[in-house]
């Protein structure tokens, strides 16, 4: 695979448990690779992924963070699925229904034996907390690749942008972390994330 029809994603449908996940099949039959984004809220996921596949609001952006409650899957051209996890931390909802989403998350990562890829998703101006660092145990407890996607960095200069890079990685501490930067006002990071998604999906194959 190495030409990837992002321009024809379709929404799926939403879920929150694994009864309610979809399987999607390729022509051949087999089941379509899931690529997972995560992150805190308003880290710019659903602007992320409204660059990525070149469709205007397919994904809805809000100012208010914790929009995004559930999974939401997308198919992209048969074949990929896409799953847009719900942002954790500040956001303003009501405390049940944020003591839901680490449950919610973790049962995803835990028993979707699709789920092959990770974007995990971390604002360049900011330094990891405790959520940051629990999800990241999680990614490596249940083993799954992830690429670190550094976003927002039209928002700082180019010394703050190396500075904050070497802190967070630091801070994170995590052995070959595959990671790099994204900005979707500046058409930064775009094609480089699509060249690793397609070569760690390459690689799975593999194994």
């Amino acid at each position: 695979m190495t030409i990837i029809h992002f321009n024809k994603a379709v929404f799926v449908k939403t879920a929150v448990a694994p009864k309610g996940y979809p399987n999607l099949k390729d022509p051949s039959g087999h089941f379509l690779p899931e690529i997972a984004v995560a992150g805190r809220s308003n880290v710019g996921k659903s602007s992320l992924l409204n660059d990525l596949f070149q469709i205007k609001n397919m994904v809805k952006t809000s100012s208010v963070p914790g929009k995004t409650q559930h999974l939401n899957f997308f198919n992209i051209n048969d074949q990929m699925v896409f799953v847009d996890l719900p942002g954790y931390g500040y956001a303003k909802v009501p405390e049940k229904v944020r003591e839901q989403w680490g449950p919610m998350v973790q049962a995803y990562l835990e028993n979707r034996e699709q789920l092959k890829l990770i974007f995990f998703l971390f604002d360049i101006r900011r330094l990891p907390n405790d959520e940051d660092h629990q999800f990241i145990e999680w990614v490596a407890h249940y083993q799954k690749s992830m690429i670190l996607v550094l976003t927002k960095v039209d928002k700082v200069t180019t010394n703050e942008k190396k500075a904050n890079t070497a802190k967070i990685l630091k801070a994170f501490d995590v052995e070959n972390l595959h990671y790099l930067h994204y900005s979707t006002t500046k058409n930064i990071g775009r094609l480089e994330l699509i060249k690793m998604l397609i070569d760690a999906l390459a690689d799975e194959q593999k194994e």
